[in-house]
């Protein structure tokens, strides 16, 4: 399912045609058009499936350091300063249409702000073509208990949409809307590793692209085949994100209790602590991003 859904539709597509084309082609002309097939099958597997190494030196080249002057990126800290250097769970909110955020935050001079982070991403994109390059070159990891629980053991800091699918498809280009009040799993993982939980909420990461509005059956679609489903457009109305600027809130660090399995009361606690910091930090940065009227709803 991956191997199709999880990837560039045209590819597919351009497979399916170039074997009819195939079988239905004079014999004088069938092997060139086999071998036409061959080459385009062989090519997209190779890039979808070949190993994939973090390039730490093309993440400080001009490109990626004019994608974040691209989006006017600025930072803001609840504390006032920056973090201490360490290991940290990044909860990356909203999730929005596409999660530029993210990337942003793994290139150029944000990786002395997000110290070692490996980017969690919806593990199908691991199999779409340059998508995939991309993400590994940046150095993302798949966003599955047994990717992220090996960084963090690794010394590693995690970045986390915690939303995932489910949000990317309520997106709404006229509120925000998170869904976390029932997201437990970061909670269980930031406990079994120690790890302290900072939110990250990064006003316009929402906006960058608006989509047509979908059925509520869609999420469920969209979560059963583990990649989503919507119709974006941006600016001009193309794919291409609109120039507006990013701003990262940086909250203060929750630390679990102690490291280990939590009980229930443990996970509700910390989960309540990050639900009041989001929105702390939503109400205190707000009007500065010029959203005083912009409402938050968090599910």
């Amino acid at each position: 399912m991956q191997l199709v859904i999880g990837t560039v539709p045209a590819v597919p597509v351009l497979l399916v045609w170039l074997w009819w084309r195939a079988r239905r082609s004079e014999p004088d002309a069938r092997p060139r058009a086999w071998a036409w097939f061959a080459t385009v099958l062989i090519s997209y597997l190779v890039l979808a499936y070949i190993p994939v190494r973090a390039q730490p030196w093309l993440v400080q080249t001009p490109w990626f350091r004019w994608l974040l002057e691209y989006f006017s990126v600025r930072m803001v800290y609840r504390d006032g300063k920056p973090l201490q250097p360490g290991q940290y769970l990044f909860l990356m909110m909203p999730h929005g249409l596409y999660p530029w955020s993210g990337a942003c935050a793994t290139v150029s001079k944000l990786v002395d702000v997000f110290f070692r982070m490996r980017m969690a991403s919806a593990p199908a994109l691991f199999r779409v073509p340059l998508i995939r390059q991309l993400l590994g070159w940046i150095g993302s990891i798949p966003a599955d208990r047994a990717s992220m629980s090996a960084a963090l053991k690794n010394g590693e800091s995690i970045g986390l949409y915690p939303g995932g699918i489910a949000e990317t498809v309520r997106t709404d280009y006229s509120s925000e809307r998170l869904l976390l009040k029932s997201r437990r799993g970061f909670v269980h993982l930031a406990f079994q590793h120690g790890t302290p939980i900072v939110p990250v909420y990064v006003f316009g990461q929402s906006i960058l692209w608006s989509q047509l509005r979908m059925p509520r059956w869609v999420e469920t679609l969209s979560r059963w085949l583990h990649v989503t489903l919507f119709i974006p457009y941006g600016r001009f109305g193309t794919l291409i994100p609109r120039k507006l600027p990013l701003l990262f809130a940086v909250g203060s660090p929750i630390v679990c209790s102690r490291k280990g399995e939590p009980t229930p009361e443990e996970v509700e606690t910390v989960l309540g602590s990050v639900v009041a910091s989001v929105e702390d930090l939503f109400q205190c940065y707000k009007g500065l991003y010029g959203w005083s009227d912009r409402p938050l709803i968090i599910d």
